[in-house]
């Protein structure tokens, strides 16, 4: 927190000498935004926007701090910003989708999440956050597939190992969920949910 409070200040020394600084601007939102002063950050992006207003990463930047306000129309309107900028800056995308899906327009969301995939076709965690999705609408067959390819292009993906181990466990399929925690656990060693539902799980087997 201190080290934050002091590169902020430092960053206002700079701005006195070149207070249009567009980059600056954007450090200062991003400063801001880590203690949690919203309002300053947003208010940062803004003077940074009017810089350079191409910039999509601080377009981005924007949208999250309008988000953590509350101010989805307007956390909405710069994910668009920074999308129409760079169409295929994911975590635009993703965090779009994620909006559409709290806000109850599934399709939407569901379109986002699988463009990513497209555009995106090498990168598992894309398909990961596609399976979320999926799990989150209790469509487990579908996340079950997109967990699969989350693995199959990253074997080392921990939490797609855990988040079909967690779906075997609830149809009551230990065994097979044994084995996926298990796979999990090799990966990550301490990452305690895999952990807590093995357990739950072999205790369920020696109680059948």
């Amino acid at each position: 927190m201190e080290q934050i409070e002091q590169q902020i200040t430092e960053i206002k020394e700079e701005l006195r000498e070149s207070p249009g600084d567009a980059a600056l601007l954007n450090e200062l939102g991003v400063g801001y935004h880590m203690l949690g002063e919203y309002d300053q950050a947003a208010e940062a992006y803004q003077r940074s926007l009017a810089a350079d207003p191409g910039n999509f990463k601080t377009h981005f930047n924007l949208a999250n701090t309008f988000f953590e306000l509350n101010q989805i129309e307007r956390a909405v309107t710069h994910y668009l910003d920074a999308i129409d900028i760079q169409p295929d800056y994911v975590p635009a995308l993703n965090n779009l989708a994620d909006i559409y899906e709290l806000a109850g327009e599934t399709e939407k969301a569901q379109e986002l999440f699988e463009h990513i995939t497209k555009i995106k076709p090498d990168d598992a965690m894309g398909y990961f956050n596609l399976g979320n999705h999926h799990l989150r609408a209790n469509n487990t067959v579908e996340a079950g597939h997109c967990y699969k390819k989350a693995i199959e292009l990253n074997p080392d993906f921990y939490e797609a190992y855990n988040n079909i181990g967690y779906m075997l466990k609830h149809i009551e399929q230990y065994e097979e969920a044994i084995s996926y925690f298990e796979q999990c656990l090799e990966i990550s060693p301490d990452y305690e949910p895999a952990r807590q539902d093995l357990d739950a799980c072999r205790k369920a087997l020696q109680q059948s």
